[in-house]
């Protein structure tokens, strides 16, 4: 059992619903700093509505998410800002807060509070070379003075070098050096996978979200990709939390994994644990009574 203090993100009764429909329900986990962690389920169990509040880029209905990152305990919901009500009016240093994060919160707080992500499909500039868009991915670290830009002052200068510096390293991190001045857009897919991953640690998280980052990619590139997500956690301090359907990688670099079924929690512990769950063997295959055939043992190793 992770303590709090040992925990890099904490997840506590987390709802979330549209409407009349409970995509998340009482969810409960924590993700141990300097670990891979992994989020597995079936299609439609929840996992990417997870990412999706814990990201800012949904607010969750209810419950708790505490980012401990750069030294500094964040909550996700309060990063989001809450709903306005009619008692606001009568306390304006509540309003004022309220009003603060409705105009300027959301999910790139988040993300300066240590937390970065990549998405299910692919988001790069295509348009874009790939060094650029690690130089995008910077602006908040840039000195963004028009004055100190037209000047062309030293600060200026020595803030754009240091861009290209961080730019080029990750490039190199993730074994791009040679495609730096192609246009994203026309790199391979498996590479265009890695360029995401690249400009999400240009960003400088602490806890880096993949959403499917082996989507996609052929045997040798997944073996790869897994071989560089150990390289993250093991030589730049990362926590990883990813979601995945790859099996194999799962179970070969996870060091806690956390399984979804329905908006619900029913699993969580080491990879030997999981691959011998009855709920989770029931959850990818189906029971005997609800496919008409007898239960094998899942793929899951």
């Amino acid at each position: 059992m992770t303590s709090s203090s040992d925990a890099i993100l904490t997840i506590k009764g987390l709802n979330m619903q549209f409407g009349g429909i409970k995509a998340l329900e009482n969810i409960d986990f924590q993700v141990p700093r300097g670990s891979i962690t992994a989020l597995i389920g079936p299609n439609g169990a929840g996992k990417t509505t997870v990412f999706n509040c814990l990201t800012g880029f949904y607010r969750a209905t209810s419950g708790k998410i505490e980012l401990n990152a750069h030294k500094t305990k964040t909550s996700v919901t309060s990063v989001l800002g809450e709903s306005f009500k009619a008692s606001d009016l009568w306390q304006p240093v509540r309003f004022g807060r309220r009003l603060y994060y409705k105009l300027f919160g959301g999910s790139h707080q988040v993300n300066r509070a240590g937390l970065a992500r990549t998405f299910q499909n692919i988001r790069l500039f295509k348009e874009m070379t790939a060094l650029e868009n690690l130089l995008v991915a910077q602006h908040m670290q840039l000195n963004r003075s028009f004055l100190a830009g037209i000047i062309n002052t030293r600060s200026f200068q020595k803030s754009e070098e240091n861009a290209l510096n961080k730019a080029w390293y990750w490039l190199e991190q993730l074994d791009l050096i040679n495609e730096g001045n192609q246009l994203a857009g026309q790199l391979p897919y498996g590479k265009q996978r890695r360029l995401e991953i690249a400009r999400a640690l240009c960003t400088n998280p602490e806890l880096l979200c993949l959403d499917e980052p082996a989507a996609g990619l052929n045997p040798q590139e997944t073996a790869e990709l897994a071989k560089t997500l150990n390289t993250l956690r093991s030589e730049h301090k990362l926590t990883i939390l990813l979601i995945e359907h790859d099996m194999g990688m799962v179970m070969k670099i996870s060091s806690q994994i956390v399984v979804l079924d329905h908006g619900l929690v029913i699993a969580r512990g080491s990879p030997d644990q999981i691959k011998n769950d009855p709920a989770v063997i029931s959850a990818y295959l189906g029971t005997e009574e609800e496919t008409g055939v007898p239960e094998h043992e899942p793929a899951l190793a």
